[in-house]
């Protein structure tokens, strides 16, 4: 061959394989653009969770995704005969987690309502929700017995025996689970082995509420018409304030104000400095005359919304600043079933058996269903999925209708409520 028409071919071959390999790396670049942030989204999707019994230890009942306007049953599970759910599920990894009336444990998977392991506990009962933190649950029964279970099969690593029922869900807190009774006890565990981390804080009157918890502070209202402020380091209560009656409501914590209701009908916003040399002080207070009945169920809150419900069969969203009426939708039957904001909705049960989805501007009814039985139990929310089980004995799972997808265009809930104010 000609060695000048050669060194032409070497080129032209030369120069193909040159562009061929910067087109090659311009592509995977762009992939790499594309699907980095897909990736993410979906680590972040996967990581989403329902860990305690109102979403986070501030009780604050806010869910991390928005749920579809148009709701539709993925799943159910049922409970053994004769057991309903009047515990709130919480939710890890793409694993349900509760306890039912007749003392059966359950794990279930998120993705299809198919059990992963049950365990027996004989001659007692689930009333309060559960705890996941790291590779265990911690969850009381009605016998008073706070259990530590793996996760994996639901092999017991240790318990402790309070007097009186637990109706409340744990909290962790590092090492540490914090557990009330109806004996009035609060008690530290050691998360390892269960043992006393310090004396427990007892009251003359029982503890129903999940203990709430802000800079290293436990807030806990009781049924002797107080609340009480502890120091979670020692367990000594650093301050008391009065309140109208007794509650078992969880309080809800946003910065350095608390909220609940109680079984006297009013509605609080106290004032918690985090200076402790400070005392708790009343913010604001509201109370329906015309329905005033008991408050039970705890609130969401969120910078611009408090919504929670009443005996007085009603929802109720508040202004969080002054107390101000937003709005009240009647529900014709009692909301003991705490509610849950995601997005820009209000997700609400009542004890007929009924779920609301509620515009949160407006409290204009979007969606709204019976499922009989009733509802005591609060909703979970992860991945744009509601489960809450009744007590018929029927765990639900509603998402978005087959057909439509269920990847949600979600706003910051902080977001969309600016949007409304």
């Amino acid at each position: 061959m000609n060695p000048p028409f050669r060194r032409f071919r070497e080129a032209v071959a030369e120069f193909a394989r040159i562009q061929y390999v910067r087109a090659l790396s311009e592509f995977l670049r762009i992939q790499l653009i594309v699907s980095l942030p897909l990736a993410l989204m979906a680590a972040s999707a996967a990581a989403e969770d329902w860990p305690v019994v109102r979403g986070d230890t501030l009780g604050t009942g806010v869910a991390q995704s928005a749920v579809p306007d148009e709701l539709e049953v993925l799943w159910t599970y049922k409970a053994k005969q004769d057991a309903g759910f009047d515990a709130t599920a919480v939710v890890n990894d793409g694993i349900v987690y509760v306890g039912d009336s007749a003392g059966t444990f359950h794990a279930v998977r998120l993705s299809d309502g198919s059990p992963v392991w049950t365990k027996d506990f004989p001659d007692m009962g689930f009333a309060a929700g559960a705890a996941v933190d790291k590779d265990r649950v911690y969850v009381g029964d009605l016998d008073g017995v706070v259990r530590c279970l793996a996760i994996a099969d639901g092999n017991e690593i240790w318990s402790y025996k309070l007097e009186g029922e637990v109706f409340a869900g744990p909290t962790p807190h590092g090492d540490d689970v914090l557990v009330t009774s109806e004996f009035g006890t609060f008690v530290c565990l050691n998360a390892a082995d269960g043992t006393e981390r310090w004396k427990p804080f007892q009251i003359d009157a029982p503890l129903r509420c999940t203990p709430t918890i802000s800079a290293g502070r436990v807030m806990l209202a009781g049924c002797d018409s107080l609340l009480h402020i502890i120091d979670v380091a020692d367990g000594s209560q650093m301050h008391t304030l009065e309140i109208d009656g007794p509650t078992g409501s969880t309080p809800a914590m946003r910065g350095e104000r608390v909220y609940f209701g109680t079984e006297g009908g009013t509605f609080y916003a106290i004032d918690v400095p985090a200076d402790a040399s400070r005392k708790p002080a009343v913010a604001w207070t509201y109370r329906d005359e015309r329905r005033g009945q008991p408050i039970r169920s705890a609130a969401a809150i969120t910078d611009n919304i408090v919504v929670f419900g009443t005996q007085g069969k009603a929802i109720y969203a508040l202004d969080p600043k002054m107390g101000d009426e937003k709005w009240k939708v009647p529900t014709r039957s009692r909301v003991e079933s705490s509610p849950v904001i995601a997005g820009k909705r209000v997700i609400a049960a009542t004890t007929a058996g009924k779920l609301y989805l509620l515009d949160i501007a407006t409290g204009d009814v979007i969606y709204d269903s019976d499922f009989g039985g009733s509802f005591t139990a609060s909703p979970a929310v992860v991945n744009g999925r509601i489960i809450l089980g009744n007590t018929d004995g029927t765990l639900y799972c509603l998402g978005a209708k087959k057909g439509k997808s269920e990847e949600l265009t979600t706003e910051d809930t902080e977001g969309t409520e600016e949007k409304t104010k």
